[in-house]
């Protein structure tokens, strides 16, 4: 019984201990009015959060290159109560790094709750820039 306490002990220690590298904006899509009238759809910044990245590989990578996914990438963060509302309309919703690869900007494709509820997972793929 003892071990089984430590056991579970050291597994909760190490969801905790999972570091956080990436400093992501969750932007939320908004609609506004220019001066002639015409409505307008606008990206502001949202939340601010630090992200776990995980890009796919091996095995993974070549299933979603067969389907033209490649460029998906899934980010862990930890579970907020302001996330309940992206998980429940994701499409009004993006992410832009804020680190290491400025600027690059990410459809959310998929929300996945994690077991234990303390982590959320973003499955995102890179958005083409247009024209």
């Amino acid at each position: 019984m003892e071990g089984l306490r430590k056991q579970a002990y050291r597994a909760k220690m190490r969801e905790l201990g999972k570091t956080l590298r990436h400093r992501i904006a969750i932007q939320k899509r908004s609609v506004t009015k220019d001066p002639w009238g015409n409505q307008v759809e606008e990206w502001q910044d949202w939340q601010t959060v630090w992200a776990n990245l995980q890009t796919l590989w091996g095995e993974r990578y070549y299933a979603a290159k067969a389907v033209g996914e490649e460029n998906t990438v899934i980010f862990e963060l930890r579970r907020a109560p302001f996330l309940d509302e992206l998980i429940r309309n994701v499409d009004d919703y993006r992410l832009e790094f804020l680190t290491h690869h400025r600027g690059t900007v990410y459809t959310i494709l998929r929300v996945d709750q994690l077991p234990g509820e303390a982590w959320v997972k973003l499955t995102c793929e890179e958005s083409k820039p247009y024209g």
